[in-house]
């Protein structure tokens, strides 16, 4: 149906916070999906995650998986970092 887990990570030195959330593994089954278990399932990671004194979450989404970011979105998260990618394979095609 729907997986996903909350690792407490330590932060950067630059940030404010000594550490962080960072949520992986996300994933809904096809049939389950756009009924809010990717909501809940996040609600649920962060209230525990709180309750252990985390209050910054992090997550990494592919940029062109738009209906994961816009599950995200609905809860909250916004874009922070950018990576971006050069493939040399593709350039020399």
């Amino acid at each position: 149906m729907a997986t996903g887990c909350a690792q407490i990570r330590d932060s950067k030195l630059t940030f404010e916070h000594t550490k962080h959330a960072y949520l992986g593994f996300m994933y809904v089954s096809p049939s389950y999906r756009d009924q809010s278990f990717n909501s809940k399932l996040i609600k649920e990671l962060i209230n525990c995650s709180k309750s252990r004194g985390i209050f910054d979450f992090y997550l990494d989404v592919y940029a062109n998986n738009d209906s994961a970011i816009k599950a995200y979105e609905k809860v909250g998260f916004k874009p922070a970092l950018l990576e971006m990618k050069l493939c040399l394979d593709q350039l020399n095609a």
